[in-house]
């Protein structure tokens, strides 16, 4: 079976080839790649890939893939006729591809930033796949990481600012510790080491834990002690900020689009 990928050597679509050959998933010969550019040497220990145009990669091409910019499409010579397509795009809609490819059969997915290293969480929404479309995606999204379908939309959507974000809201939260212990005066070596060790370093203790945050943060309440009154301190706005957060994130994604 031939995997198209357009925009293979963007973030996204790079991340996924590359992850699926390395993986054992998908044979570099049976990769037909197409990018705007001449820089392929991210493929070049895969030299049976195959380099095509739009038209060409559609031609030859089983599932397509589209890894582009939403400003970027629709691509002069794409047309994938009866044939799955996965978008990563945003903007472009179930309902406005299909409009445009009523006989394709489409799904959209979400990677995160996390696609390279094989942490990325991919939630996805395709309408009348077969159980064989729907396990062909969920093979192909698992390169990256963590794949889910989910029900609609909407869901995509709110999905799209919550794990779409990546490594933005704790990027935010390091921005704001960070900030906070130089104007106290800290070394900013100091500063940047000791944020690093919250924010990164405790992330693997975190990790498949999520159905016991409760109990981990009454654990720190109980002490009743440093952690426990910043904890309080923060909890109620920090909360609402995030909600906040999501929520404007996850009417953007809906806007774009309508």
């Amino acid at each position: 079976m031939k995997l198209g990928i357009i925009g293979a050597t963007g973030w996204l679509g790079q991340a996924l080839g590359l992850r699926l050959v390395q993986l054992g998933l998908w044979d570099a010969g049976d990769l037909v790649l197409c990018n705007r550019s001449d820089m392929r040497s991210a493929y070049a220990a895969h030299p049976k890939a195959v380099w095509a145009d739009v038209a060409g990669l559609c031609a030859a091409s089983d599932v397509i893939v589209i890894a582009v910019r939403p400003e970027d499409f629709p691509l002069q010579g794409f047309d994938p006729a009866a044939k799955l397509v996965i978008s990563f795009m945003t903007v472009w809609s179930l309902a406005k591809l299909r409009a445009l490819y009523p006989n394709a059969r489409i799904v959209r997915a979400m990677p995160n930033g996390a696609a390279p290293v094989g942490a990325s969480y991919t939630p996805w929404v395709g309408a009348g796949l077969g159980a064989g479309d729907a396990a062909l995606v969920a093979r192909i999204l698992s390169a990256m990481g963590g794949q889910d379908a989910v029900q609609d939309e909407a869901q995509l959507d709110y999905l799209a600012a919550l794990s779409g974000s990546g490594s933005a809201y704790p990027a935010l939260m390091a921005q704001a510790m960070l900030r906070d212990a130089l104007a106290r005066g800290l070394p900013e070596a100091v500063a940047m080491a000791a944020v690093e060790a919250v924010v990164c370093g405790s992330a693997p203790f975190l990790a498949g834990k999520m159905g016991e945050l409760d109990a981990l943060l009454n654990t720190y309440r109980a002490y009743k002690g440093v952690t426990a009154a910043g904890l309080d301190a923060a909890e109620a706005g920090l909360h609402q900020a995030i909600t906040d957060a999501l929520a404007a994130a996850s009417a953007k994604a809906q806007a774009l689009g309508q």
